[in-house]
């Protein structure tokens, strides 16, 4: 079994945030990088006592600096996002599985604790096909894309209820704390969280093993639709430059008929170029059936 772990810093137990303007601001980043590496250490014992033989571990917040590798487990590999290709390559066929770690519900939700849309300065919303998305549906759907099934999900109590609202009730969650607001907060005693970590994601694996159907794969049919709502209308000036369609003074829509190409071309690529630059496709380093 290959698993892919996905990483964000907003979403374990210990991490604290204030207003910083507009949008979030991580104010103890040693002791958050620490309580995220933790929560990935756990999970990494459970994958591995359930069978994982190769586990993958993507640092996927800003900066892609917020996992010591010294301090991580030694039986998992260390995915920094840098240059052209970030962060649209993070996953391809060649996988099981994939878990979200550490993630944040969508900017706008008002128990969820530093929320955001992957710019907390600049996104106010963002839709697929006409529904609110966030980081954990598009996540999903990239890894869907690849036929990778998301199994497992942590973070905060509205994070946990978004993944299961978006992916269903298959998915596993591992609440981590409970928000009362954006920067308002209990953390769950770290005593508690990282046995269950381990726990959950070992029978999280030992159930996706013993029937994979049990995980459905998250996709939405094509054409694809996606709209951002930016706080600022210089952003929705600037894509527009580049072949966004100008839908208001604020948002602008990317259209697709593949959904990889979609989430490439509002990371600043033109219509099907990152596709062709990387060869992708949904069978892209699929393993060979022996």
């Amino acid at each position: 079994m290959k698993i892919l772990i996905i990483t964000d810093l907003e979403g374990p137990a210990g991490v604290n945030g204030r207003s910083d303007g507009i949008g979030n601001k991580i104010i103890n980043l040693p002791a958050a990088t620490a309580a995220l590496t933790a929560e990935v250490n756990a999970c990494v014992e459970g994958l591995i006592e359930s069978g994982a033989k190769e586990i993958v571990v993507v640092d996927g917040h800003g900066g892609s600096n917020s996992i010591e590798i010294q301090s991580l487990h030694p039986m998992a590999s260390l995915h920094t996002l840098g240059g052209v290709m970030a962060p649209a390559n993070i996953v391809d066929a060649s996988y099981d599985a994939v878990i979200q770690l550490g993630a944040h519900a969508m900017q706008g939700v008002s128990d969820g604790y530093l929320n955001h849309t992957f710019n907390s300065h600049a996104v106010a919303a963002m839709r697929v096909n006409g529904e609110l998305i966030g980081e954990i549906g598009v996540c999903g759907l990239y890894c869907g894309y690849f036929n990778v099934p998301t199994i497992l999900v942590s973070g905060d109590q509205a994070a946990c209820r978004e993944a299961i609202e978006f992916f269903g009730k298959s998915v596993c969650t591992v609440p981590t704390k409970q928000a009362t607001a954006r920067y308002t907060v209990i953390n769950r005693p770290l005593g508690l969280l990282y046995p269950e970590m381990k726990k959950v994601a070992a029978a999280a694996l030992k159930k996706f093993s013993q029937d994979a159907s049990k995980f459905p794969i998250k996709k939405i049919l094509a054409p694809y639709t996606m709209e951002v709502q930016n706080m600022c209308p210089n952003i929705a000036d600037a894509m527009e430059k580049i072949g966004a369609e100008r839908v208001d003074y604020q948002t602008i829509a990317f259209h697709s008929d593949d959904f990889i190409d979609l989430w490439a071309q509002r990371n600043g690529w033109a219509s099907g170029v990152h596709n062709r630059r990387f060869n992708v496709h949904p069978n892209l380093n699929k393993k060979q059936e022996s």
